[in-house]
């Protein structure tokens, strides 16, 4: 990959002394030097895209282009957070491939990320930073149910009064517990994500280790501890729990109300898995858990299961592992994952529950950080 200002020098788009000029000029900004270069008019669109194109060797999209892209676009693709978050636009889609426009495609973390929610196979196509901002707002987005989840939760926290010996206890009894450190029963083959949007708990771009599993006990926790959003945590929960079952769901709480978060497995059905939402005083598998901290069996009959069978997708669970997230001893969550054509075995639920235990502490710590 050669350098962008070589290339534009040596094709003649731009002189030395402009480039000196946009390099000095991205470097006091924090900005790309196409952008510079755009800015001072140095260059002109077409040819900064070409050279972009052969520096990261994915076709280019102009902004026109784009944004006539976006108007024929049938159906928002990703949420505006998202969007926002990783800087990227999804244009396009052809059959099982969405195309991208990006100004970094070389972002091998932003392509997972969207191929994860997307369940489509990624292409990528560059562009400026200057036309990345101008797509974000003409692009269709998929609706984000405001919703107060976290702010909710804050109030909850903050109206407990805790001493110290109480807030060190959220680290110490259930972060370390000797099931955790158990020798995991098997390895994982199947590793996809399916990512789905939830009111403020968006996954993130950012964190470190993301998109892969925490295939270490000592690394989960040691992950928790530097974990600053809910998402982030949720997204670690369910890669640790994936080492154990075959399919994972996260569902988040609010309001009485346990809708579909985040996923990993196949083949499970991200697009169910984002529309799910039922009351949990509904009869339903999460009803089955009543006072205890874990439910293992087959999934009950009832409408609300069915659609809970529907994410899943063949073969149908022969038993599923349900267990909750606490937060101040009120679920803010549940984990549900099986082992196609198995029983949960007694290794997953020694590692689960309290793994799931301290997730909750540790979704605790991060908002109180926070108020």
């Amino acid at each position: 990959m050669g350098l962008l200002g070589e290339m534009l020098v040596e094709r003649g788009a731009i002189s030395v002394d402009q480039l000196h000029k946009g390099l000095t000029a991205s470097r006091r900004g924090g900005q790309r030097l196409g952008s510079s270069l755009l800015d001072f008019g140095f260059v002109d669109e077409g040819a900064l895209l070409q050279a972009l194109a052969d520096q990261h060797g994915v076709p280019f999209i102009s902004e026109s282009a784009l944004l006539e892209c976006l108007e024929g676009l049938e159906a928002a693709v990703l949420p505006e957070s998202m969007l926002r978050r990783l800087r990227a636009v999804p244009f396009r889609r052809v059959r099982d491939r969405i195309q991208v426009a990006m100004s970094s495609p070389a972002d091998a973390g932003t392509i997972d990320r969207i191929a994860n929610f997307t369940q489509l196979h990624v292409e990528p196509f560059v562009t400026s930073d200057r036309t990345i901002e101008r797509a974000i707002e003409r692009a269709p987005k998929l609706r984000e149910v405001v919703a107060e989840a976290e702010e909710e939760l804050l109030t909850e926290i903050v109206h407990v009064e805790d001493g110290l010996e109480a807030w060190e206890r959220l680290w110490t009894p259930q972060l370390l517990p000797a099931a955790l450190l158990r020798t995991r029963s098997r390895p994982k083959a199947a590793r996809v994500v399916l990512v789905a949007s939830f009111p403020k708990l968006e996954p993130t771009a950012n964190g470190a280790g993301a998109g892969r599993v925490l295939d270490d006990d000592k690394e989960f926790l040691r992950a928790l501890g530097t974990m600053s959003t809910a998402a982030e945590i949720g997204e670690a929960l369910v890669r640790y729990a994936a080492q154990y079952l075959d399919r994972v769901c996260l569902f988040a709480v609010h309001h009485g109300m346990a809708s579909g978060w985040i996923g990993r497995g196949l083949p499970l059905d991200a697009a169910a898995l984002r529309g799910f939402s039922v009351r949990e005083s509904e009869p339903s598998l999460f009803r089955m858990l009543g006072r205890g901290d874990r439910f293992v069996g087959p999934v009950p009959k009832s409408p609300v299961d069915e659609r809970l069978l529907g994410i899943f997708g063949p073969p149908v669970p022969t038993e599923v592992l349900l267990v909750p997230v606490l937060v101040r001893g009120r679920a803010k969550g549940y984990l549900v994952g099986d082992i196609p054509g198995r029983p949960i075995p007694s290794t997953t639920l020694d590692a689960v529950l309290p793994a799931a235990r301290a997730a909750g502490d540790a979704l605790v710590v991060v908002l109180r950080g926070r108020v």
